[in-house]
C-alpha cells in the first residue's frame, strides 16, 4: 500500500513546488529526458516529476525520476533537473529548495515515503559526483559494487541485503 507523500516537501516550498506520480512520461518529461540523455524516457510506469508555479500560476517542469518496480527492490534511475525551470524560480524560491536538498533530493524523499511497503530497498546507478553528493544526502548508501547505491528502508539480514545488492549489480547500468 502507498503512502501519502506530500508532508516530505517542506511547507513553504509546498506554496511553488509539488511532486507527483504520472503515467505517460513523453507528455511532459520527453524533451528534457531526449535532451539529458539521448533518449526517450521508459514508458512503463512510476514516473515521478517536479512541478514549479510560477507567479502567473504557469507549470514548469523541474525534475524527474523513474523508480521501476523490479520485484523486491525498486530501481532509480533517469533522474534529471531542468535548468530552465529553476532560472524562472524567484531568488527566495531558488534559496529554499537548495536549502532542501534540491529537487532531486526532494524527489527521492518523496519516492522513499510513497513506495515504503511497495519494496525492500531502492537501488541506483550513479556516476555523476554531484549527483552522488544527493543521493547519499538522501539517504542511499554506496555498495562494494562501482556506481551502484542502495537506500535501504526496512530492517534485512544480511544475506537478504547481499541477495538484492547482487541482484541489482546483475542489471548493469540502469
Amino acid at each position: 500500500m502507498e503512502q501519502p507523500a506530500l508532508h516530505v516537501i517542506p511547507e513553504p516550498i509546498r506554496r511553488f513546488l509539488t511532486i507527483t506520480e504520472i503515467d505517460d512520461a513523453d507528455f511532459l518529461v520527453g524533451a528534457l529526458f531526449r535532451r539529458k540523455f539521448g533518449d526517450p524516457p521508459p514508458d512503463f510506469s512510476r514516473h515521478l516529476v517536479a512541478l514549479y508555479s510560477d507567479a502567473d500560476g504557469a507549470h514548469h517542469l523541474a525534475g524527474y525520476s523513474h523508480m521501476r518496480p523490479f520485484g523486491d527492490i525498486y530501481l532509480s534511475g533517469g533522474s534529471c533537473s531542468n535548468g530552465e525551470t529553476i532560472k524562472r524560480m524567484q531568488a527566495q524560491e531558488r534559496e529554499a529548495v537548495q536549502a532542501a536538498g534540491g529537487v532531486w533530493y526532494l524527489i527521492l524523499k518523496y519516492a522513499f515515503h510513497k513506495y515504503a511497503n511497495c519494496c525492500d530497498a531502492f537501488f541506483g546507478h550513479c556516476g555523476d559526483r554531484r549527483a552522488l553528493d544527493v543521493a547519499l544526502a538522501a539517504g542511499f548508501v554506496k555498495t562494494e559494487h562501482e556506481h551502484l547505491i542502495v537506500h535501504w528502508h526496512k530492517p534485512l539480514a544480511d544475506v537478504f541485503r547481499r541477495a538484492l545488492t547482487a541482484k541489482a549489480h546483475a542489471l548493469g547500468a540502469f
